[in-house]
């Protein structure tokens, strides 16, 4: 119901230069007129989850703090994209503190938060500084690392049952199914065995949507987990 068509626009095209199981992607956002909804009171969300939108949008970022800030229950996931992050986190501050969830690679963490790349912990505390209640850092073939203010807890990968074939939207995956976990009741370890399975299973096929899982699969491959695969203490 939130979904607008605007038949006079382009729509967005992302070129993704795939070479082996890497890939990188360009992207091309154009100029969409962005504008906050307004949710009668049945329609009113729980959690909101905000990735990557169009340089060109940062007055909608400022609709939505207003929003948040006016309905502290609900509670954000945000994973920002390229332009979120060079916005800097002094332009979009009121976000990151009412952020339940934030979400960063280790690359993007140190750019965002400035500190060291070889010092996981610092970057937990600075992602905390912001204002995220939950710091998740993603470190490729390394797993993830996540903190709640009380534990902290490094997850491994989820075993691959074939080599890699194409990693774009692993990142995603992850992301969105840690999340998921949590907004159904799901402790911070069970979200994060959860979340390793569904990226484990997008790098199996081309693209970000063919290998997503439903939760009835996810919970069988963590059924069939080996012994190692669980969430320890760092």
């Amino acid at each position: 119901m939130f979904v607008h068509v605007h038949p006079d626009m382009q729509s967005n095209y992302h070129y993704v230069l795939w070479y082996k199981e890497e890939r990188t992607i360009l992207i091309k956002h154009w100029d969409y007129p962005y504008h906050w909804p307004h949710f009668r009171p049945d329609e009113m969300p729980k959690w909101v989850y905000f990735s990557s939108i169009s340089e060109h949008a940062l007055p909608y970022h400022d609709q939505m703090a207003d929003w948040l800030e006016a309905n502290p229950e609900i509670k954000l996931a945000f994973q920002p994209g390229t332009f979120q992050m060079e916005a800097g986190t002094e332009r979009l501050k009121r976000l990151y503190a009412r952020t339940e969830v934030l979400v960063l690679n280790r690359e993007e963490a140190v750019f965002v938060t400035g500190g060291s790349y070889d010092d996981v912990h610092g970057l937990l505390d600075k992602m905390h500084a912001l204002g995220a209640k939950i710091a998740v850092v993603t470190d490729g073939p390394n797993g993830a690392y996540a903190s709640d203010g009380n534990e902290r807890l490094k997850m491994p990968l989820y075993p691959d049952p074939a080599p890699p074939y194409e990693r774009t939207g692993a990142g995603d995956a992850f992301a969105s199914t840690f999340v998921a976990a949590l907004a159904k009741g799901h402790n911070l370890e069970s979200a994060l065995q959860w979340a390793p399975i569904n990226s484990m299973s997008v790098v199996q096929k081309v693209g970000a949507q063919a290998g997503l899982l439903t939760e009835k699969e996810l919970e069988e491959w963590l059924a069939k987990a080996p012994d190692w695969y669980k969430a320890e203490t760092f």
